[in-house]
């Protein structure tokens, strides 16, 4: 599986930034949901070339711990 990287950039304004990188095909969207579900609406989305590769099989498990 390869490794996957996220870069998160908050800005002054308090606009978030996120990079996602790592992921082939649509699966990155998945994850754009789950960061959109924690930190709010999505406003904005680029894809990169890996977007346009062969989608891949992904599963996520989340723990949130407070």
């Amino acid at each position: 599986m390869p490794q996957r990287e996220f870069d998160i950039t908050i800005g002054p304004d308090g606009n978030v930034e996120l990079h996602v990188q790592g992921y082939k095909g649509k699966g990155c969207l998945e994850a754009m949901k789950m960061f959109a579900q924690i930190v709010g609406e999505l406003q904005s989305q680029r894809e990169t070339s890996e977007f346009y590769e062969p989608d891949e099989q992904v599963r996520y498990n989340i723990d949130q711990r407070h």
